[in-house]
C-alpha cells in the first residue's frame, strides 16, 4: 500500500481530496444510511408513533389544548408513553417493567436512564432535536422508537 505515493505530498493531496469529497456528501443522506444500518443487529422492536397530542385533537373538543404534550409509541409488546412539559420528558413502559432506556440523539452521545419497576423513567434535560429512545428490559427485551422530536 505504501508504494502507492512516491511522496508525502502525493498522500497529502489524495487526503484532501477524500475529505472533500465526503464534505460533498448530503448530510441528510449520511443521516439516512446511519439510521438504515442502527437495525443491523438489533434483536428488538420497533415501537411506531401512535398518537402525539400536539396533531390530534379529540373530536369535538372546545377546550384549549393541554398544556403538556404527550406522544405514545406502540410496539407489539410494548408501549412507551412519554409527556412533554418545558424542560423535560417523563414517561412510562407498559406493561409495566423495569430496565434502561437510551436516549438516542441525531447527534450527540446517547444518554442511558433508569426504568424503575413500574416502569416510569425521566429524561432531563429534554432532547433537543431529533432523537429516538431504546428500552431494554431486564430480561433483554428491547424496543426501539422511531425518530422524534419534541
Amino acid at each position: 500500500m505504501a508504494e502507492q505515493w512516491e511522496s508525502d505530498e502525493e498522500l497529502l493531496a489524495d487526503l484532501r481530496a477524500a475529505l472533500q469529497a465526503e464534505a460533498e456528501v448530503p448530510a441528510w443522506f449520511s443521516e439516512t444510511g446511519k439510521a438504515a444500518l442502527e437495525w443491523r443487529g438489533l434483536d428488538g422492536e420497533l415501537a411506531t408513533l401512535t398518537e402525539d397530542s400536539a396533531t390530534t385533537a379529540p373530536a369535538g373538543a372546545r377546550a384549549e389544548p393541554a398544556s403538556l404534550r404527550s406522544l405514545t409509541f406502540t410496539g407489539r409488546e410494548v408501549t412507551i408513553g412519554i409527556e412533554v412539559d418545558a424542560d423535560e420528558l417523563h414517561g412510562q413502559i407498559a406493561p409495566p417493567r423495569a430496565g434502561e432506556i437510551e436516549v438516542r440523539p441525531r447527534r450527540g452521545p446517547v444518554r442511558r436512564l433508569p426504568v424503575d419497576e413500574l416502569g416510569w423513567f425521566a429524561i432531563r434535560p429534554k432532547p433537543a432535536g431529533a432523537f429516538r429512545l431504546c428500552f431494554t428490559s431486564a430480561g433483554g427485551h428491547v424496543v426501539l422508537t422511531e425518530w422524534t422530536t419534541v
